[in-house]
């Protein structure tokens, strides 16, 4: 879609600055061929491994394993293993299926990176377990399909009809069972005695936990950030705190070589490293609340770019919209408010002007194919886009300035 990705020549798109600070990847491969490299695998930041990972083909996915720690092996499970509350099956198999070729000190590290839940409802969702107390009634029931005998004796174990999927479930259980036997008994037998929602719920309270610690918000905490701010509602104040460690996050203050967003003039204008370390980290905050509330998931790159040019620019509208374009009062506020609030007021103008638009629409029909219908369209969205006219095509983009409202509100008015 146009809209994110075209918007004037604003520091050369603000988003792949924060993307290439939080999220892009480090060249793994590189790192992979010395030994200083190897070392430092286990210092990488979860999204940077994540992608890094993704990036990777099978064989250098091999190679990456013996140098990732437990705690990134969970982290990776936990950023593609799950969509808002949901288990996604297909992303756990992917990942560990790689247990089933690596050494055994390897493969027993993956293991115990995942969360027993998701081995639960592995069981639970993508075979059939029978416990064997009456064989023989159970293999005529399986009949000529795929199935696995486990090898303590005790459970038979229906696969999926699609026999890539069997074969990958099929090895993937043995291997189980032959680093640790008990533990795989254990699994199967709780899945049986649970619910599949049991099971979800109490994985998803132990990622949700896991993924607030590393800055990434739960889907439903995260809808805060559409929060309706009526005009002149006060903005709550931060609170004052001594600092005495900043987290290291891997940012620093932008070079502005446009002057149009008063957010990162204002942002430049910070003289405490500690203070501006601190503001980034808000947007950070509050693009992660965005991409969870939106339900973008973190592997998807452009849909990430995304959500960072939404917090980017709504935040811009918000803290213009409040600070009524005095630069002097945007640094203020920059030092006294939090950005989520000045997101809220952002968004909160824009659902006042996709209001105006739905009225307008259903009162004044426009012609089909028009501009002033795709004017109307783009402003109607749940999160409003501006509609413009450029070089003969019709393009959308998000609305990040006072202007912006000033100049979409004199079209929508004029439709009346």
């Amino acid at each position: 879609m146009d809209s994110m990705n075209s918007q004037h020549s604003l520091i050369q798109q603000p988003e792949d600055f924060v993307y290439r600070s939080l999220y892009a990847p480090v060249s793994v491969r590189e790192l992979l061929d010395s030994a200083d490299g190897r070392g430092r695998i286990r210092q990488l930041s979860v999204a940077h491994l994540f992608f890094a990972a993704k990036d990777l083909e099978s064989q250098e996915v091999a190679r990456l394993l013996p140098h990732v720690t437990e705690e990134q092996w969970t982290a990776i499970l936990d950023l593609d293993g799950w969509l808002c509350d949901k288990v996604r099956p297909e992303a756990f198999i992917f990942w560990q299926r790689y247990i089933i070729a690596a050494q055994d000190a390897v493969a027993r590290k993956l293991i115990r990176a995942a969360d027993p839940e998701l081995w639960e409802l592995i069981f639970k969702r993508e075979v059939r377990v029978y416990e064997k107390t009456e064989e023989d009634e159970h293999e005529q029931e399986v009949g000529e399909g795929e199935y696995l005998s486990t090898p303590d004796g005790n459970f038979l174990v229906v696969l999926p009809s699609e026999s890539e999927r069997a074969g990958l479930l099929r090895d993937l259980i043995l291997r189980l069972y032959e680093l640790e036997p008990q533990y795989a008994a254990h699994l199967i037998l709780s899945s049986q005695w649970r619910t599949s929602q049991e099971i979800e719920e109490e994985g998803y309270q132990s990622r949700k936990k896991r993924m607030e610690e590393l800055g990434f918000q739960d889907y439903f905490d995260a809808l805060e950030v559409y929060t309706y701010l009526p005009l002149g509602e006060p903005l709550p104040e931060k609170e004052i705190k001594i600092i005495s460690s900043v987290s290291s996050l891997p940012v620093k203050l932008p070079q502005v070589e446009n002057q149009e967003l008063i957010l990162f003039r204002a942002l430049a204008a910070i003289v405490s490293s500690d203070e501006a370390q601190i503001l980034l980290e808000e947007l950070v905050f509050v693009g992660n609340k965005i991409l969870s509330a939106d339900q973008v998931s973190i592997a998807d790159q452009a849909k990430v770019k995304q959500g960072i040019r939404k917090a980017i620019m709504g935040v811009n509208l918000g803290l213009d919209w409040w600070s009524d374009g005095d630069f002097s009062k945007a640094v203020k506020g920059l030092q006294g408010h939090y950005l989520q609030s000045f997101f809220q007021v952002g968004y909160s103008r824009l659902e006042e002007l996709r209001k105006e638009a739905l009225i307008a629409k259903n009162n004044s029909p426009q012609e089909f194919g028009s501009f002033e219908e795709a004017f109307l369209e783009g402003l109607s969205e749940g999160y409003p886009l501006l509609v413009e006219a450029q070089d003969g095509r019709i393009k959308k983009r998000l609305l990040s300035t006072v202007k912006d409202l000033k100049n979409a509100r004199e079209i929508l008015h004029s439709l009346k």
